[in-house]
């Protein structure tokens, strides 16, 4: 591609971007049509809650639907992840979560992701950044973390001061494989990049004693001190944890007794999550359980400071997303 072709498809994104912005061009989502409320309501009214992790399309969802589970569950904004391979069983398209965002800007924070074994795959993101896009993520593709091209999207987060979204799961037919020997590297090179850690092999590493991949993805029982995460963490500020899914509520239910000082050791880095697939906040469609109102009332009951509260519900995403603070 010629230096004149990007910059002219430069030119058409950000002027494109604008309209859209301004005018909301593009067509409703399909979904009922039912008026979809833009302020949140839930148990606890006043605290502001930002998910760092939720999809619109889980078992078919739509962003009304989505918008239904944040409203009931409280939730303020969400970073809501397109998965654009499909790999992981759930595909949702960058342009898609653009969409949602341009419907409700003030509920919505786009990031985008694509396939990083593209050879368009830089000039993609780049043209996802003009139209409005946050961060990237979800990152998850059959890729090892020591591969070039995961260092390239990461190298580009630095450029542009964004977040990304690493699912960590060790295994043959994992992604991101290699946590506990590439991502300190990464850390050291690239300071103004948030990485946001998220899925089984980044909460394995919570504890000094990981088991191999092949034997679980899901270890229980006591948390051996002086894991990888803890030194990460409390060395390298950019570097954040996504308490999501069930990787994440395992983890932290574990072994309750490390878990207290785990929270009260890195609660200026660790960011609430869902990837709740549910509808209604009490898990229809997803066999009576929610995430995040499981995560939420186990938070409330281990976290009795206010302040650190605050942080892991709301101010820890804002910091991840802006890179001030």
């Amino acid at each position: 591609m010629s230096n004149l072709t990007l910059l002219s498809r430069r030119g058409f994104l950000t002027s494109s971007a604008a309209v859209c912005a301004a005018t909301t061009c593009l067509r409703p989502i399909a979904g009922d049509d039912k008026q979809v409320s833009t302020s949140t309501s839930g148990a606890h009214e006043g605290q502001r809650l930002l998910d760092c992790h939720l999809h619109i399309n889980h078992f078919d969802r739509s962003i009304e639907h989505t918008l239904r589970h944040m409203d009931a569950t409280g939730t303020t904004q969400a970073f809501v992840l397109p998965l654009e391979t499909g790999e992981g069983g759930v595909t949702l398209r960058s342009e898609t979560v653009l969409h949602a965002y341009y419907q409700y800007p003030e509920r919505v924070i786009p990031f985008c992701q694509t396939d990083i074994r593209r050879d368009d795959a830089l000039d993609r993101v780049r043209a996802y950044q003009l139209l409005g896009c946050r961060g990237i993520g979800e990152q998850k593709e059959h890729v090892p973390l020591s591969d070039k091209r995961v260092e390239a999207v990461i190298a580009l987060c630095d450029e542009f001061n964004w977040p990304i979204t690493l699912h960590f799961q060790d295994g043959p037919n994992g992604y991101n494989q290699g946590l506990a020997e590439h991502l300190e590297t990464y850390l050291k090179r690239y300071k103004q990049v948030r990485i946001i850690g998220h899925a089984q092999t980044w909460w394995a590493n919570l504890s000094a004693d990981v088991p191999p991949a092949d034997k679980t993805l899901y270890p229980t029982g006591a948390v051996k001190p002086g894991g990888l995460l803890d030194r990460l963490l409390g060395e390298y500020p950019n570097l954040y944890a996504d308490l999501s899914a069930g990787s994440g509520y395992g983890a932290l239910t574990r072994d309750e007794d490390f878990t207290g000082g785990f929270l009260a050791r890195h609660h200026k880095q660790i960011l609430f999550g869902s990837d709740c697939p549910c509808r209604d906040g009490k898990g229809e469609n997803f066999n009576g359980t929610c995430y995040n109102t499981q995560l939420q009332t186990f938070l409330r009951r281990m976290i009795s400071d206010p302040a650190a509260l605050e942080d892991v519900f709301f101010n820890n995403a804002q910091r991840a997303l802006t890179g001030a603070g």
